[in-house]
């Protein structure tokens, strides 16, 4: 490599702007990289917990960093292949893209933004949802592919899932409470899932709501009533081949499938795995 090469000041300070840590691969710093990186992924992190926008801090001290160093570079540094006009870019891509396909085909981040769920899931808690299997890939508002999940086994009643409903493209959370083919209704606030009475005990009341410990298929799980609310009847139904059936927890407060019907598979994004408050 070119030992005699020197960055040139305005690259330095775009791409400390742009890109931030990866300005110090071009500037041929790669120990200075991997500290800018690593905290970069902690304050995100803490962005996306808590709704801050600490990173933006970044596309200040990273540029105003990249030109002090400019201002000292020694030239007898070795120049590595990750600051070449081909190296950096690779990098980049690859970072980007790797991150891209992340999110689309295996775990993506998602902050819940209303009350349907509680008393499971609290308005701005966030999400965390297992896509790998489901067939709906894409993330950023980029749609990938859209097909049918790939096993029955993915979809168990009880568990929660994301999904887009039949009427909007916007996500949405809701717990799986019948699956193809299973006869679902709705009397006095009680649910009957292929006969069977999902029994609910009662675990506390407040002056609003009243809340319940439920089990299906071998799941616990909290749900809420309002109290004095009308019970949301339904007569019974079959669910359709490739549809699923999806109630909120917070049932007299919730959009569902008693709304806007089935979600078909080609609709299901994944599972949710963690819920962070």
């Amino acid at each position: 490599m070119d030992n005699n090469w020197k960055p040139k000041i305005w690259v330095a300070i775009a791409l400390g702007v742009i890109l931030q840590a990866f300005t110090f691969l071009y500037l041929n710093r790669p120990k200075i990289f991997w500290v800018y990186f690593l905290l970069s992924c902690v304050v995100s992190i803490i962005d996306w917990k808590f709704q801050t926008f600490f990173s933006v801090v970044f596309s200040l001290i990273c540029p105003i960093h990249a030109l002090f160093v400019v201002k000292h570079f020694k030239h007898a540094t070795k120049r590595g292949w990750y600051s070449t006009r081909w190296g950096l870019p690779v990098i980049c891509a690859t970072y980007f893209v790797s991150v891209f396909l992340f999110r689309s085909f295996l775990y993506e981040p998602f902050i819940f933004p209303s009350a349907s769920m509680r008393p499971t899931i609290n308005q701005g808690n966030h999400l965390v949802v297992k896509k790998l299997g489901f067939g709906t890939y894409g993330t950023y508002g980029m749609d990938l592919i859209s097909s049918a999940v790939s096993s029955s086994n993915l979809m168990q009643r009880g568990k929660l899932y994301a999904f887009y409903p039949p009427h909007t493209d916007t996500p949405f959370v809701k717990r799986l409470m019948a699956i193809p083919g299973d006869k679902v209704a709705i009397r006095d606030n009680a649910i009957r899932v292929n006969g069977a009475l999902l029994t609910k005990d009662r675990l506390y009341k407040t002056d609003d709501v009243t809340v319940y410990q439920q089990q299906l298929d071998g799941i616990s799980y909290s749900i809420q009533h309002i109290n004095g609310q009308r019970s949301k009847d339904m007569e019974v139904v079959v669910v359709p081949e490739n549809s699923y059936f999806f109630l909120g927890d917070n049932r007299d407060n919730s959009a569902d499938s008693r709304v806007w019907g089935y979600v078909t598979g080609d609709r299901i994004i994944g599972e949710v795995l963690y819920i962070i408050e």
